[in-house]
């Protein structure tokens, strides 16, 4: 479907109308009758919605109206304006092509894009071949022409596509019948067939068995093999192994161990087996060797015969050569010596350092010991008086979620169990939502616990339970409960009940405890928190 186009690529409908379209529905920015048309207040005009957008983003300074320039642009979507439109009466696309079919807007997308529908429009080839063409030629070409129809293989009869067949296939087809390469007198041969043949005929080109390096038919290989084939077996007259005459006579006679060769030197000896070579020239006179005082400066070489008429001639250069190597010897002792002492000076330097500072930093401590041992001596043993297990007493805070569905099912909940200082008292929190007398109610239990026998009896010290102030730190609400004696006798734990009331009270009136203020929130996100504080008496 043509259309026309804008900068963002949309546009009115470019169709051929049956007849004039009235000009209120055209587009006063494409020309064309709008697409999705929208309806200006101020001018009256209509606009394609994608002409719109477009005018708009290039209007960057202004959002005035890009027919009248009012700047109280204001436009609306004017669907009576789009059935009006997608009902004209429009020609195909392909009028120019012959086709004769007329209808609305909203019919043309079905009338080109069906199979039964316009039979001028240009659709591609089903089969993907690439192929263009006009819809009431696609059978036909389907059927004769794709090179991609499907057809059969009509020697091994698999099916493909046409030009996969013809093509590709054909060139590797097993039961395609071809010549004989050598053109021999068989013909026709099945191409799976042909490696086969090629085993058996008599023209085909063969390397001789010995590997002497010539080609010839088949015909003649026994003929070449047996008479006239230069890769005889022989065997080597120094190491007596069997081999091909060119064989022992070119590549085994340079390597064979035992084949005699001169001495590199020509010294008298004249030849010796390829083997014994390395240790004859380990004793030969005529070799090249470097002086016997090499290690002390002396660079010169002689023949092995000569070395000691070299030693006796050369002897006091020897002896010059030698004191100096060990005056050398004697400095550079004297150099480490030297280095070695100054780095064991350094070391003991940096030693002493470090055990002063080391010193200093104890008696420093030793000093504080004794300035803070008197302040904090008396505390400890005053709170280990108290306590006899634990340490020290911290605030323990507890979170009671769902607050007003508790109230409302009339549900007590209970925290989880705390100590009210390390190794100390177990206890408990129990909150009554609904309460009584309008008053949320607290209790706060005292349990069976594991360090019992190493506590004081009966309780020392107290509880406050604080209801906490979620906005700031001040205008907490502190509970002073009622103490019951229950369970809380000079008694061992074995005696007690399971858990025991320390504490209770009507804490604070609902009223109070949902009042939001600028500075103080009990309830909030529908929770709660309190905290208990254990002090010592």
């Amino acid at each position: 479907m043509a259309v026309a186009t804008t900068p963002n690529g949309g546009g009115g409908y470019e169709y051929q109308f049956v007849d004039t379209p009235s000009d209120i529905l055209v587009c006063k920015i494409c020309q064309y009758p709008s697409r999705e048309p929208y309806l200006s207040e101020c001018c009256g005009h209509t606009f394609c919605k994608s002409c719109l957008e477009a005018a708009k983003r290039v209007t960057t300074v202004t959002k005035a109206c890009p027919i009248c320039r009012d700047e109280e642009f204001v436009t609306i979507r004017n669907r009576q304006a789009d059935r009006a439109i997608r009902s004209l009466h429009v020609f195909c696309t392909n009028k120019e092509k012959g086709c004769e079919w007329q209808g609305e807007v909203n019919d043309i997308i079905n009338h080109l894009g069906n199979s039964d529908g316009c039979q001028f429009e240009n659709v591609t080839c089903s089969n993907d071949c690439g192929k263009c063409l006009q819809r009431q030629y696609l059978t036909g070409h389907v059927k004769d022409e794709c090179v991609h129809r499907k057809v059969d293989c009509r020697y091994c009869h698999i099916t493909g596509e046409h030009q996969f067949i013809e093509g590709e296939h054909k060139e590797q087809c097993p039961k395609f019948p071809v010549a004989c390469p050598n053109k021999c007198e068989a013909d026709n041969i099945l191409r799976e067939d042909i490696d086969k043949h090629r085993k058996m005929c008599p023209l085909e080109e063969v390397a001789c068995p010995n590997d002497c390096g010539m080609t010839l038919q088949r015909q003649y290989l026994t003929t070449h093999v047996k008479m006239e084939c230069p890769r005889l077996k022989v065997d080597c007259q120094y190491c007596h192994i069997t081999g091909e005459h060119q064989f022992i006579e070119g590549e085994h006679k340079e390597q064979c161990l035992k084949f005699p060769i001169a001495c590199p030197n020509k010294c008298e000896v004249g030849s010796v087996p390829r083997d014994d070579v390395e240790e004859h020239m380990k004793m030969c006179p005529l070799e090249l060797i470097q002086c016997e005082y090499h290690v002390v400066g002396c660079e010169e070489r002689m023949a092995r015969k000569d070395q000691k008429k070299h030693n006796k001639e050369k002897m006091e250069q020897h002896l010059s050569y030698t004191t100096c190597q060990l005056t050398n010897t004697q400095h550079n002792l004297a150099k480490f010596q030297t280095k070695i002492t100054e780095i064991e000076t350094a070391a003991q330097k940096r030693i002493t350092e470090l055990e002063t500072k080391l010193e200093q930093k104890n008696n420093e401590i030793l000093q504080m010991s004794c300035v803070l041992q008197p302040l904090w001596m008396p505390y400890l043993k005053t709170t280990s008086s108290k306590l006899s297990s634990g340490d020290q007493v911290v605030p323990v805070i507890v979170k009671m979620s769902t607050y007003n569905k508790k109230k409302k099912d009339l549900a007590r909940w209970c925290s989880d169990s705390f100590y009210t200082h390390y190794k100390g008292y177990k206890m408990y929190l129990n909150v009554y939502a609904v309460g009584y007398d309008g008053f949320l109610t607290v209790y706060l239990f005292l349990m069976k616990g594991p360090y019992d026998d190493q506590l004081k009896w009966p309780m020392k010290g107290h509880c406050e339970v604080k209801l906490l102030n979620q906005i700031s730190n001040s205008e907490h609400h502190l509970g002073v409960g009622r103490h019951q004696d229950s369970g809380c006798q000079r008694v061992t734990n074995r005696e007690r009940s399971e858990y025991a009331v320390w504490f209770t009270k009507r804490f604070i009136p609902h009223e109070d405890l949902q009042k939001i203020t600028p500075t103080c929130q009990y309830l909030k996100d529908d929770s709660i928190f309190l905290q208990v504080d254990y002090k010592l008496d």
